[in-house]
């Protein structure tokens, strides 16, 4: 009976993070509808509907003006609907009546909205929770000699007198030629722990080459730290060597007799095993992966910057985001990205509900992500979206003559359709 109250208790949980993740996605789209909604209120446009959700009404009220506020069945997204939004229309306060400059900025204002609030809400997350900052984890010992002046715990706060505010940052900063690094390095001052402001000169990037698992067929254990051997495990060193080049580990192998002594890591912590030579090739595959860097590992930590240097970091940090956006969507077309690493609506909410059972600031923080996806995705010329319509518009007032209405509707028609089966595509390739 227990069993029965925990699986039921598990399932209520569940069910109740999907309707919270459910809660979040519609907050973000209500608020790309209100970009839209104001703008057009600002500049005098007749609004015939504002509705959250899509498909059959659940709830409905007109206003004097004649305006309709409704609740719908469907919980996947919401309109603001214009007076002659797809036709020519006689009435001065139609959609397009309305000059191209007005409703480029009505357009506009879905994605300006979507922005904004996620300005305002990462600066509740820095502010109260701290901000995801990236922190050296491991500096190994094959890092050339002036990169050894990072040490474990370093945030990184600058590369070349540019803040760092993602990975992705870090990794676009990094060049081929010396450079400058500002680190935030942590000490213990009366009890706590403070950080100090360190520049590193001469920090070097280089080309490594790494041994990683990609096969480990059995059971073996470290002989320090009882750790099970797994697959994708970093091999360090072999009887002691360093494995930093190409080939260093064959010619490391061939040199040893019938046992050989692999040291993995994982980022943090070394563990070494004793292995028989000749698992590898058979029960244990390696292969030879290259990088470039500067010879570490990293992680995220949150960390707390005071409210000034907080209020610097929002904006350009939302913009980084937004970037990496576009980066990740240029990414599918050129093969750099794969369908795995994006998301369809399926694949969305479970994450968003997974994300919202970790906690509150984790929440706000997925709503910073989201609304600047939306508002980057919302711009994009593609049919159905605002950037499409906006193309459109300026079309209109570059030639003075707009584009066959019902050809515009014909392209968002077939835009839409494509778009929702593009999504769902990806959901069905990722099972």
């Amino acid at each position: 009976m227990l069993n029965i109250l925990c699986d039921f208790t598990s399932v209520i949980k569940t069910v109740g993070y999907v309707v919270l993740a459910f809660v979040v996605l519609m907050v973000m789209v209500l608020i790309h509808e209100t970009g839209h909604y104001t703008a057009g209120k600002i500049f005098g446009f007749q609004i015939n509907e504002f509705s959250v959700g899509m498909g059959p009404k659940i709830f409905s009220k007109k206003k004097k003006n004649g305006e309709v506020f409704s609740l719908r069945m469907l919980p996947l997204g919401g309109y603001c609907a214009f007076e002659g939004e797809g036709d020519d229309n006689a009435n001065p306060k139609a959609f397009n009546s309305q000059k191209p400059w007005k409703r480029l900025i009505v357009l506009f204002s879905g994605a300006f909205f979507n922005f904004i609030s996620a300005i305002l809400i990462a600066i509740i997350v820095f502010a109260a929770y701290g901000e995801t900052v990236v922190s050296v984890n491991n500096v190994y010992e094959y890092a050339p000699d002036a990169n050894r002046q990072l040490q474990n715990g370093d945030l990184i706060y600058k590369v070349n007198g540019r803040r760092v505010y993602m990975l992705d940052s870090l990794n676009r900063y990094l060049t081929d030629e010396p450079m400058t690094m500002v680190v935030l390095r942590p000490h213990t001052e009366n009890g706590q722990t403070v950080y100090e402001q360190t520049t590193l000169e001469g920090i070097t990037r280089q080309k490594f080459c790494v041994v990683v698992l990609s096969k480990v067929d059995g059971k073996y254990i470290s002989v320090s730290g009882n750790r099970e051997l797994t697959q994708g495990d970093t091999v360090y060193k072999v009887n002691g060597k360093l494995m930093a080049s190409e080939g260093d580990f064959t010619a490391a192998l061939s040199a040893s007799k019938d046992t050989v002594t692999v040291t993995v890591t994982d980022g943090s912590e070394n563990f070494d095993y004793v292995l028989d030579k000749n698992l590898f090739g058979k029960a244990i595959v390696r292969e030879e992966q290259t990088y470039t860097g500067i010879g570490m590992s990293v992680k995220y930590i949150k960390h707390k910057f005071d409210f000034g240097e907080t209020m610097l970091r929002v904006v350009p940090y939302c913009c980084e985001v937004g970037m990496l956006v576009l980066r990740t969507l240029g990414g599918l077309f050129t093969g750099a990205v794969g369908v795995n690493d994006v998301s369809g609506p399926v694949s969305t909410i479970i994450m968003t509900s997974e994300i919202v059972s970790t906690g509150f600031g984790n929440v706000l923080m997925l709503m910073v992500l989201i609304s600047v996806n939306l508002a980057v995705f919302n711009l994009l010329p593609v049919p159905a979206l605002d950037g499409c319509q906006m193309v459109f518009v300026l079309i209109e007032w570059i030639a003075h003559k707009p584009i066959n209405r019902k050809v515009q509707s014909w392209i968002n028609g077939i835009g839409l359709i494509a778009l929702i089966g593009l999504m769902l595509l990806v959901d069905i390739l990722k099972l």
